[in-house]
């Protein structure tokens, strides 16, 4: 409707009839629903006037509110325009003077001070003329109740099934090229449900009759009845036929079992490209036999690779809350298709996908299982070429972490087309490289080997790579130390510590941390490399708190004067439940003496002062309940609710902490119910911190 011609429609000022009724008033009696008390008042008679009339093949309706006749404003509130033959509607709202406001979409039960139902559910009173009620009743409905709705009731009508028509045809443009997109994926394999279900799950089961020297039992995987000796229900085995992994479960106990969902991905061949589905699989055996357990199998999404380039994605997902449908998706393909999920890809249509532009020199199908999902991995080989290379030659565990992290320059040289010039070292340390099924750290130490043109340990290389160590780990030491020999010295100790290399390494840090604030003289070899590293972090944790507990608490106030301003907002994250409290530190002194009594380097050690008032982490102290006041573990936790670390007497970590876990997982989750937005903000603050310290460290 052009707006232009509607407002040179004639107006429908309110008759002096209308003005009459409209100021009309009746008495109304009213009862509290929470009490017996009843009271009277006067209200108008109408809650809406309406005048209507046909004009230059136009309906307009005119509608009037009481509290403007009552202010003797002959002015409509709203003009209503109905376009019958173009199945149209528009309003305008005027104000006292009759002048425009603006122009509204909204159908007349929507309108301000229009809304169908009054006070207590009552339907509104409307005053409504015979002829404007006859206009008004011609209006075509295509409802089975047309002959229900009159007058006021059938105009909301009307215009909500305009309304549902319109929003039918939008919704119709908007799916026909998702349509068009899933009319190109073919049907599955034949096979691939039974594949997923063999192949995919995650636990199989050998079920058994629980009779007196039961010696047959059934295969969940195989399908098949197989020899079993002395089944206990839950117990590990191994099935005779198919070889796989399975626990015993008594029949008895079966109506309850299910497996937890798992997941698979196929790759088709689509007109101009590919479609990779994502799958969904569990079963379950209630009411069924325990030879044919329920299977439910369920796509949920499809991602279309066309040869151009185009990549669009699709999830089955509930459709504006109307019905489920094949709905695109604007967000880009993630790493993890699905909860976090690494799905296992079907091979048995892969010979003849080779074809296919998108996978003509991909290494998609030597994975056993994917580190991410196909669409992911896909694009991951394209932008960076190293993957499919180290694929191709078993270098799995280097190849995940090129697709786990973005492109970098300084670890790869772009313009190589070999797999060793691209990794910036030569074929004799790749072949040493993959012997060892290095990571990248360990591709680190190969480049600057390279660098420096010597020959290092295979071992050292392996250990340092595996305990993430860089050659700036080191640095700490103030004389000149070669890594070969540092290397044997981390062996050495971390076999007396009973210690990982990384573990044994963070404690020779302390050490010589502690032992320069104690201005010992760190450049004498005996002092850098005491024989005993433990014994000798132990004996410089003693020289330090021999200072006095409360001059070493005011010489640590004075170099992190925030730590104290800090502790206070910890108090909101204590907790008890059952056997085991937490305590959140008052001051600086309540850290030194836990540090002290439990003779550990929490106290000792600056960096936990300096991640406490730069909100990085934070101390907590683990206790039993019956013993509050009496020191048992440290934590170390950050904003998040991440337990970085946990101390008990001497810097161990006992067998009796497991007892723990549970409730320090009940303790998590009360943590982080207590955040505030903000504190939410410094938990990813937090866990980028800690990255970069591991990098650092490395």
């Amino acid at each position: 409707m052009r707006k232009d011609e509607l407002r040179k429609l004639r107006a429908l000022p309110a008759t002096k009839e209308m003005m009459e009724k409209g100021k009309t008033e009746i008495e109304k009696t009213e009862k509290s629903w929470w009490s017996s008390k009843v009271t009277k008042k006067m209200v108008p008679r109408y809650d809406m006037l309406l005048r209507v009339q046909n004009l230059s093949g136009y309906i307009k309706i005119a509608l009037f509110l009481p509290e403007d006749m009552q202010k003797n404003i002959k002015t409509p509130r709203y003009e209503i325009f109905l376009n019958v033959k173009g199945n149209e509607y528009i309003t305008r709202e005027l104000d006292e003077e009759g002048k425009e406001i603006r122009w509204l979409t909204a159908m007349v039960g929507n309108l301000p001070h229009t809304g169908y139902w009054g006070y207590y559910g009552e339907s509104k009173k409307i005053y409504l003329t015979n002829d404007g009620r006859d206009t008004l009743n011609r209006l075509v409905l295509s409802c089975t109740g047309e002959k229900n709705f009159k007058g006021f009731d059938r105009l909301r009508q009307w215009q909500q099934e305009q309304k549902d028509a319109k929003t039918k045809r939008k919704e119709a443009a908007e799916q026909a090229p998702w349509d068009a997109d899933m009319n190109l994926v073919p049907k599955l394999p034949k096979d691939f449900e039974e594949w997923m279900r063999k192949e995919v799950a995650k636990k199989y089961f050998i079920i058994y009759e629980y009779v007196p020297k039961q010696t047959k039992g059934y295969c969940s995987r195989c399908k098949k009845f197989v020899q079993i000796k002395k089944p206990r229900h839950d117990r590990e085995t191994k099935c005779p036929s198919c070889k796989v992994k399975a626990t015993f479960k008594a029949h008895s106990r079966v109506q309850t079992l299910s497996t937890d969902s798992y997941d698979a991905e196929i790759i088709q061949k689509i007109e101009g490209g590919i479609v990779v589905r994502t799958f969904e699989q569990h079963q379950w055996y209630r009411d069924t036999a325990y030879t044919e357990p329920h299977i439910r199998t369920h796509e949920w999404q499809r991602i279309l690779i066309f040869e151009n380039g185009t990549v669009k994605r699709y999830t089955w997902d509930n459709y504006k809350n109307k019905y489920h449908r094949w709905v695109y998706q604007d967000s880009i393909v993630s790493r993890y298709s699905y909860y976090g999920s690494e799905e296992k890809l079907y091979k048995r249509n892969y010979a003849q996908l080779k074809k296919n532009s998108a996978l003509r020199r991909s290494s998609i199908d030597l994975w056993d299982k994917l580190p991410c999902g196909v669409a992911y991995y896909l694009a991951a080989e394209k932008g960076n070429p190293a993957v499919e290379m180290l694929a191709r030659i078993g270098m799995f565990k280097l190849a995940k972490y090129m697709i786990d992290c973005p492109y970098d320059n300084k670890l790869l040289d772009e313009s190589a087309t070999e797999i060793a010039k691209m990794l910036k070292i030569d074929n004799s340390r790749l072949k040493r490289l993959k012997a060892m099924d290095g990571n990248v750290d360990s591709l680190r130490w190969m480049q600057y080997e390279k660098q420096a043109n010597t020959i290092w340990p295979d071992e050292m290389i392996k250990d340092f790579g595996e305990a993430g160590f860089s050659t700036s780990a080191f640095n700490f030491l103030k004389t000149p130390v070669s890594f070969v020999k540092c290397h044997n010295y981390l062996k050495k100790q971390a076999a007396m510590m009973n210690e990982t290399i990384r573990q044994t390494m963070v404690t020779w840090d302390d050490y010589f941390s502690m032992a320069a604030g104690l201005k010992m003289n760190i450049m004498c070899d005996q002092i850098a490399k005491p024989k005993d590293l433990k014994r000798a972090h132990d004996e410089v944790i003693l020289l330090k708190e021999k200072k006095g507990l409360e001059k070493q608490a005011k010489e640590i106030e004075k170099k992190w004067p925030k730590v104290n301003e800090q502790l206070p907002k910890l108090q909101k994250f204590e907790y008890v439940s059952g056997e085991y409290t937490i305590v959140a530190p008052k001051n600086v002194m309540d850290i030194v003496v836990e540090g002290t009594i439990l003779r550990h380097c929490v106290h000792t050690c600056e960096y936990y002062f300096s991640r406490i008032q730069t909100d990085e982490s934070y101390l907590f102290f683990l206790r039993k309940s019956k013993s509050p006041d009496s020191p048992w573990y440290t934590l170390e936790v950050e904003p998040s609710g991440n337990i970085r670390q946990k101390r008990t007497t001497g810097d161990n970590q006992n067998a009796d902490f497991q007892e723990a876990v549970a409730f320090l997982k009940k303790w998590q989750r009360h943590f982080k119910k207590q955040l505030t937005a903000e504190e939410k903000k410094l938990g990813e603050k937090a866990n980028k911190l800690r990255e970069e310290n591991y990098k650092n460290l490395r």
